[in-house]
């Protein structure tokens, strides 16, 4: 990758201008896989420039995260709860499978940018007003941390031979007595384990089939709680 031109100190450096090498670098490697050396080597500046404009490396990566979610254009005037939900994490399964690692870092410091407050409140005042009760943040939390959590599954390396997917798609192969479920479970290995585009696709696939799963639990749950005549404390 070719770095930004040779600046000195803070001349022609920004807050847009640091975020924009951090988003950069974690297209290339992953929100954890650069150091805040890696980013003053990106923009041939200095520490003490990042922390001026920016801060320590948390605020680069909540910045970072705050610059992806902007460019999600999340809408949050949906009036159904669950239709709110499919709509604001299908986008961010499609969205966030380009910058890996933000979804682990998601999972690790939870809702805490500025840009996921507005949608944190719509989503939960939606599950309130459809009766879920002291349970609305709990099913809300749920739905985003588990879609979140299949998303980050994607971010890992399957390349190592002997470990991961690709260790149990070896041990599969290689007892071919095994029966049917076995052998499904091989053709999904195998999904998981092919080239670049395979991957992807299998993995957004994947999300998508958790997302609709967790949809189908949260509203048996709805059910059940209305049935009862009232939300549970």
């Amino acid at each position: 990758m070719s770095k930004s031109p040779r600046r000195t100190y803070r001349t022609g450096l920004s807050r847009e201008i640091v975020v924009d090498a951090a988003v950069a670098l974690t297209v290339e490697r992953g929100l954890d896989g650069w150091s805040m050396r890696d980013l003053t080597a990106y923009l041939d500046t200095s520490l003490s420039v990042i922390y001026h404009h920016v801060g320590d490396k948390e605020r680069v990566c909540a910045s970072v995260v705050d610059r992806i979610y902007a460019g999600m254009n999340l809408a949050v005037d949906e009036s159904d709860w669950r239709t709110l939900l499919h709509d604001v994490l299908t986008l961010m399964i499609d969205h966030l499978a380009r910058y890996p690692g933000v979804a682990s870092w998601l999972l690790r410091n939870g809702p805490q940018t500025e840009l996921l407050l507005p949608l944190l409140d719509v989503g939960v005042t939606r599950m309130l007003e459809a009766g879920w009760g002291d349970e609305a943040a709990i099913a809300y939390s749920f739905a985003f941390n588990t879609c979140l959590g299949a998303i980050a599954l994607g971010d890992l390396d399957v390349s190592d031979p002997d470990s991961g997917l690709v260790g149990l798609g070896r041990m599969l192969e290689s007892h071919p007595s095994t029966g049917s479920g076995a052998a499904q479970m091989q053709w999904m290995v195998a999904r998981f384990t092919g080239d670049v585009a395979d991957r992807a696709a299998a993995r957004q696939e994947y999300c998508r089939y958790t997302l609709d799963r967790i949809l189908d639990g949260l509203e048996a749950r709805l059910s059940e709680i209305v049935s009862a005549g009232s939300a549970p404390r």
